[in-house]
């Protein structure tokens, strides 16, 4: 059975590898225009959102989810 604590783990994991790739679109030369586009903001704010949730879960302990 999966717990809280385990789907807050998996999704603190996706979401910390969405902001890494998303912050690294840039410097890897991806997209073509320079800075941050609307979809990379976007995508940031998708992946902080689905890091807090991860985080809550992750605090709310061993509950099966």
């Amino acid at each position: 059975m999966v717990t809280k604590r385990q789907l807050g783990l998996f999704l603190s994991a996706i979401a910390g590898l969405i902001l890494l790739w998303i912050s690294l679109i840039d410097r890897i030369g991806m997209g073509e225009w320079g800075g941050f586009g609307p979809l990379q903001r976007i995508g940031l704010g998708g992946g902080l959102i689905l890091l807090v949730v991860g985080l809550i879960l992750i605090r709310i302990g061993n509950r099966p989810a």
